[in-house]
């Protein structure tokens, strides 16, 4: 199937040959259709795929603006366990014809059955696997994978972050020493007038973005390394689902354990494969990992990284004082609230 469908865009110009293998080296590490994995790495938009299948398979493809006011009445007729099952979403009724979202609109088996369980003429529309996955999270509250929530949101817009634009990141040059100077001092100033945790993440993160492109601040809590801040502006809903476990082998585990930093290769491991999705689906060249302790304990660890400019990290001794001034700073906040209290 997948092979058919590579060939099938190759021959009709939309694709060519080492884009398609890119996408299928792609597709045996990060898993996903072939379809998906295509709109990660910028080959085709969704609209561009769902149509091109339309063209090809004689069947209508579905329409995202009509997909948001879906009526309860109309998403019972299909059950929950069904629905998953065979990745397929009700989006309309005319009568006794139901038009229904399908990953696989050319499976037969299922349209019959279908048809008898809803009592209704099935009309397939064909959808792709990253609105497939959103609908189902939608209405049938089955959770979506991280990387079909960023297949979207990228497809809307090529990069995720909102602060600056794609030609201002590429351009983004190795700040200077003066230029460092000021943002640590503009920094240190805020601090002193800080008032809650969140001026003071609000604060180290600003700075932060002087010198490295993006990156996520992760909470040590509960046996995990947890998704929790991000810059430049994220979801924070999303950034909160990244989880990775210290009971298992990962670069978050060696800076906690040694309370150390890294900074080298980002590694080619699906472990890791949340995050980079999260990103935006580009594997950088080089990140750097940095706890954050307080009292000799790793209470965060910041993930950054200068993907979209490709430059070198050049600013760890910066980075490393940023931390540390983050956790004088969190570190007086709950002084404050002890002598409030006590």
């Amino acid at each position: 199937m997948a092979e058919r469908l590579g060939e099938y865009l190759i021959k009709a110009g939309r694709i060519t040959e080492p884009q398609l293998s890119s996408a299928l080296e792609r597709q045996v590490t990060m898993g996903g259709r072939l379809g998906t994995n295509l709109i990660e790495l910028g080959f085709l938009s969704e609209d561009e795929l769902t149509q091109f299948l339309s063209k090809k398979l004689k069947i209508p493809s579905v329409q995202a603006s009509g997909l948001d006011d879906i009526e309860p009445s109309l998403i019972q007729l299909i059950p929950r366990e069904l629905a998953q099952k065979y990745n397929v979403v009700p989006i309309k009724r005319d009568r006794t014809t139901l038009s229904v979202a399908f990953l696989d609109p050319t499976d037969l088996e299922v349209v019959d059955e279908l048809r008898f369980i809803t009592g209704c003429i099935i009309k397939p529309f064909i959808a792709s696997e990253a609105r497939i996955r959103y609908l189902l999270e939608r209405y049938y509250q089955i959770n979506r994978h991280l990387r079909y929530i960023s297949v979207l949101d990228d497809d809307r817009k090529r990069h995720r972050f909102k602060s600056e634009t794609e030609e201002d990141r590429t351009t983004k040059k190795e700040p200077t020493p003066e230029e460092m100077d000021a943002a640590m001092q503009r920094a240190k100033e805020d601090w002193v007038e800080i008032r809650n945790r969140d001026e003071a993440i609000g604060t180290f993160l600003k700075a932060l973005n002087a010198v490295l492109d993006r990156g996520i601040l992760f909470l040590v809590k509960a046996g995990k390394v947890i998704g929790w801040r991000a810059f430049p502006a994220y979801h924070e809903a999303e950034i909160g689902r990244l989880e990775f476990p210290l009971e298992q082998p990962s670069l978050f585990k060696d800076v906690v354990t040694a309370k150390t930093f890294y900074q080298g290769p980002a590694p080619y491991d699906p472990t890791y494969r949340d995050l980079f999705q999260l990103l935006g689906g580009d594997h950088p060249k080089e990140i750097l990992l940095l706890p954050v302790l307080m009292n000799e304990q790793v209470v965060a660890v910041l993930y950054g990284d200068n993907q979209f400019s490709s430059r070198p990290i050049q600013t760890l001794s910066y980075v490393r004082k940023l931390t540390q001034k983050l956790a004088m700073a969190l570190e007086v906040l709950i002084l404050k609230k002890k002598i409030m209290e006590l």
